[in-house]
């Protein structure tokens, strides 16, 4: 067992070790393992009529294209779809998980705003993980020949894929607990712990640290889960972070149980974890944009709605594209 952070960055949690490796593989957060093969051939070959009716239909989170999202002057989150979200901070604009294209075996079902083409001012990327649906090749080569000077952040062991795409932006890799560099723009970025694994090949999982993000500044603090299943480290950020504006959590991709409860959150999961992490608002993400699971395409938002009928103003449901001031 050996552990490993980036010794050029500062770490936030006191007497952490850094992350543990075993065998060239990381540990989780808790004990826990990614879904075996036998459980996924399991999965994907048993009778399941609900795929029929998520392939033919015909919802979709509705897509608003609005050219203030690359309005600079304007502090602001925006869905992209699924977990990729731009955020615009002190006049820089942030790219969480962008995914602008089909993931493989899985189309996407409603596009992004606006074509990749017009993203041409970003000043940050963040990386959750290496899944296809958070780290897209496709897109993040066509980024980084549109934005020369935009920085990446992501967590340990992940640069080596980048530089293999010929990517040569600046990529700063972090281990849990551990604050990316300090910059002028007043924006403060955190790698914290996250209960999940990550993969690109059979050969290479746990290869490449996955994690989550706060982003912080003067104004507000906000929690970016990227994908987790439910554990003790949202309660554990609170306390490291404990005034967070806004929650972007996964509230989709939860059945069978058996697959998926150790990678991702159901909406009663989500809820809980909005408490554990004290936040004033939760924005859901992770559901529509892509079928990935075998809940009614449409359940985890309507579940999540149901969660907050007696606190509304504490859900903010976002519109593919809407521009949410902060």
């Amino acid at each position: 067992m050996v552990y490993l952070s980036n010794s050029a960055l500062e770490t936030i949690l006191p007497d952490y070790p850094g992350n543990a490796l075993l065998n060239g593989k990381f540990l989780n957060y808790r004990k826990s393992s990614a879904p075996k093969l036998k459980d996924i051939l399991r999965w994907q070959f048993s009778f399941n009529p609900e795929r029929y009716n998520n392939k033919h239909s015909t919802y979709h989170p509705n897509l608003i294209e609005d050219v203030r999202i690359f309005d600079k002057s304007i502090d602001k989150i925006v869905w992209l779809g699924h977990a990729s979200f731009l955020l615009t901070l002190n006049g820089k604009d942030i790219l969480v998980d962008p995914v602008f294209k089909h993931i493989p075996l899985v189309k996407r079902r409603v596009k992004i705003p606006f074509e990749i083409n017009a993203y041409r001012q970003i000043d940050y990327v963040l990386i959750t993980h290496a899944h296809f649906d958070h780290l897209d090749r496709r897109t993040l080569i066509k980024l980084a020949k549109l934005n020369p000077q935009m920085q990446i952040y992501c967590g340990l062991q992940t640069a080596v894929t980048l530089q293999k795409w010929k990517i040569s932006n600046p990529i700063v890799e972090a281990g849990w607990f551990q604050k990316f560099p300090e910059s002028a723009d007043g924006i403060e970025f955190y790698f914290l712990p996250a209960q999940h694994w990550s993969n690109r090949s059979l050969k290479d999982r746990n290869c490449r640290l996955w994690g989550s993000f706060i982003v912080r500044c003067a104004q507000k603090t906000l929690y970016l889960m990227g994908d987790s299943a439910y554990a003790e480290h949202f309660a554990a950020i609170s306390q490291l972070f404990p005034a967070i504006d806004y929650a972007l959590l996964g509230v989709g991709a939860y059945t069978p149980q058996y697959i998926m409860q150790t990678s991702h959150l159901n909406p009663a999961e989500a809820f809980q974890a909005f408490n554990d992490l004290a936040a004033k608002q939760l924005i859901p993400m992770h559901y529509g944009t892509f079928i990935l699971a075998d809940e009614p395409i449409a359940e985890p938002i309507l579940k999540t709605r149901q969660l907050f009928t007696e606190t509304p103003e504490h859900l903010c449901e976002l519109s593919i594209g809407e521009l949410l001031r902060i």
